[in-house]
């Protein structure tokens, strides 16, 4: 695996702005890039209603303006160590967008590299089980609906950007890598300090394998559920749980290079062993908890010299609630189109349709956006 390829699928259609960053500032030991992206699309009723916090207008398609912008600097400390920042904030014009929600942090983290020898980095990003989904999540609106982190009560899954992670990645071990982590308790949520790890091997050919795992522990107040007797999710109060996550991947080829591209991931969720619970709640109808499983799988192929992709994505994940036929699940197809114009600029066409499964899902919603991005 190339040095830091699984930073280049971060960001997705957000990687070529390396390629167009302005640098501000350069020296023999120090370097400061600006970048980032403006992005208007034309969206359908559900679509818009999405992504502009407005309720009222599943049956009226918008118009929507987004951007991102980006700060990134390094110094060269020696022949062995740099030190390195790097801060990407999402910015939204929609009216009727909330004042906090209109600039909101995206990535933000300080680090140290060592040479060829992997990189530490400290602040608001993904964990390192990420990297196990990170082959899958390349489209540009949705991606990894096979993760837990969409339907479980912590919201801390594996593709959820986080705070307080410390993460060592190192990816230039003659075709392995790995990556560890650990995340300080967030006030936020409702987890005390996790841990997280990844491993992969990418052969000559572009065949590449990779397993993630990530482990959160409860604090007091985490909202357990229980499934009751009408088949609805009930909070219980004093209960605690931790959190668990694996994952294991596997793809084929760079999405958005010439050629095919083939992607696809395993998730398992759990939430663990409620404590705070009696022996008779614990079994029967109304134990809590859940173990959930995903799959996504992602297939693409862009023209010879780069001008169009086209890609698919399948994504479901279900919840299956401990001793209840309670049915929570989600179920989506993503297609999408590319064009790109130049190195910085594209056109997109991406539809989305997530027809659910189970009476606890909505049973059908589809998105269609029409959009140009350029990225700078």
């Amino acid at each position: 695996m190339n040095k830091i390829k699984t930073a280049a699928l971060i960001t997705a259609a957000f990687v070529s702005a390396g390629a167009g960053a302005a640098e501000v500032y350069k020296t023999e030991n120090a370097s400061l890039s600006v970048y980032g992206r403006v992005k208007a699309e034309v969206l359908n009723g559900y679509g818009y209603q999405k992504i502009s916090a407005k309720t009222d207008r599943e049956d009226h398609p918008g118009f929507s303006l987004t951007s991102r912008l980006g700060v990134s600097g390094e110094s060269k400390v020696n022949d062995f160590f740099s030190v390195f920042g790097n801060v990407i904030y999402d910015l939204n014009s929609e009216d009727g967008i909330d004042a906090d929600d209109r600039l909101k942090i995206r990535f933000g983290y300080v680090g140290v590299r060592f040479g060829e020898y992997g990189e530490l980095t400290a602040g608001h990003q993904l964990n390192a089980a990420y990297n196990a989904l990170a082959h899958v999540d390349v489209f540009e609106h949705f991606g990894v609906a096979g993760n837990g982190a969409s339907l479980d009560t912590y919201g801390v899954g594996a593709a959820v950007r986080q705070d307080g992670i410390i993460k060592f990645q190192e990816d230039n071990l003659n075709g392995f890598s790995y990556a560890v982590a650990y995340r300080f308790r967030d006030h936020g949520d409702n987890t005390k300090d996790g841990i997280a790890a990844s491993f992969g091997y990418e052969t000559p050919i572009g065949l590449g394998f990779v397993a993630g795992y990530q482990y959160n522990k409860a604090i007091d107040d985490t909202p357990v559920y229980k499934v009751d007797e009408n088949n609805g999710l009930l909070k219980l109060a004093g209960v605690t749980g931790d959190r668990t996550e694996a994952i294991f991947g596997a793809y084929y080829g760079t999405f958005d290079k010439p050629g095919f591209y083939a992607a696809a991931s395993y998730d398992h969720t759990r939430l663990n062993s409620p404590n705070g619970l009696s022996d008779d709640e614990t079994s029967g109808n109304t134990a809590a908890g859940f173990n959930g499983d995903g799959f996504d799988a992602v297939v693409s192929y862009t023209t010879p010299g780069g001008a169009f992709t086209i890609g698919a994505d399948w994504g479901y994940f279900k919840n299956n609630w401990a001793n209840s036929d309670r049915d929570d699940a989600v179920n989506q197809i993503t297609g999408i189109a590319l064009w790109h114009v130049t190195d910085q600029a594209y056109g997109i066409i991406e539809y989305v349709d997530n027809f659910g499964d189970g009476e606890h899902r909505t049973a059908h919603q589809d998105w269609l956006s029409i959009g140009a991005v350029y990225n700078f």
